[in-house]
């Protein structure tokens, strides 16, 4: 669930979207990376059958169209579209990492580097992946996250190193790597206080260069923010306070929001519950 401009947008695991309650299906497959501003949303679908990847751009104030199906995908693989978009692009990797910020859209493309485009799809600058001539575990150099943090970009490896980037020139303003052995997940960020999720279960608060606080939970971290006291986590069926208690939920929670003035989790079926039972 996206809150933006007043709208309601609700992204489905096929690739619908409902905006106030009015559902279309521009995509043929699953949303893998979706990202809001003021100019519309980003989105990207990856078929790892076909092997085709797109990145489009919508403007959620007209009507979304339905686009093709599945079937009409696979006759159509190379000239096959979205709907209605301002500007849809053939991607010829799959993108891993987005995150769309004003007026600039950052991804990572695996295994051909980071980039930086404007609204009207114009390439503004294009950075190297992580160094792979050191002796790493196998996908460890991978982009996992990009955190936007004023006017810079941190680009997360699933090893857990890290680029600082320029948003603006793209220019690299530091490079280092958190001193724990992970394979991160996702990273969480609010400005300069970083929450990482490892796919074993750990998840470490990284501030200032050095980690804050670790802890080991039953599973990697479905979604995080912080309330700006604490972190408040969603974690399979675990509602966690990083530095306190966790409470049981009957379903899988999906995203925490801020609705009725309380933090509440959305879960997958649809309903919305308080976090931590509060």
């Amino acid at each position: 669930m996206i809150r933006h401009g007043g709208r309601r947008i609700i992204i489905d695991i096929d690739g619908g979207i409902d905006i106030d309650g009015e559902l279309s299906k521009p995509f043929p497959c699953q949303i893998t990376n979706v990202g809001i501003s003021d100019s519309g949303m980003v989105a990207t679908w990856v078929d790892h059958e076909l092997r085709l990847a797109r990145m489009a751009l919508l403007d959620y104030n007209e009507k979304f169209a339905n686009g093709i199906s599945k079937a009409d995908l696979r006759l159509n693989r190379n000239t096959a579209m979205v709907s209605n978009s301002k500007w849809c692009h053939i991607l010829d990797a799959e993108p891993v990492a987005l995150k769309v910020e004003d007026d600039k859209i950052f991804f990572a493309l695996w295994s051909r580097g980071i980039y930086c485009i404007d609204m009207n799809a114009t390439e503004l600058w294009r950075l190297p992946l992580f160094d792979e001539r050191e002796k790493t575990p196998p996908r460890s150099n991978e982009v996992t996250t990009i955190s936007v943090v004023g006017e810079n970009i941190v680009v997360w490896s699933r090893g857990g190193k890290f680029k600082r980037i320029e948003s603006n020139t793209g220019e690299i303003i530091e490079e280092g790597k958190i001193d724990v052995e992970c394979d991160l997940e996702v990273v969480f960020n609010h400005g300069e206080n970083f929450l990482l999720s490892s796919n074993d279960g750990w998840i470490w608060e990284y501030q200032g260069g050095e980690i804050t606080v670790a802890r080991k939970l039953r599973g990697s971290i479905q979604d995080a923010v912080f309330d700006g006291e604490d972190w408040r986590i969603i974690c399979w069926r675990d509602d966690i306070m990083l530095r306190g208690d966790s409470t049981t939920r009957k379903e899988l929670g999906v995203q925490l929001i801020f609705q009725d003035e309380i933090w509440q989790v959305l879960d997958n079926q649809g309903q919305i519950s308080p976090h931590m039972n509060a």
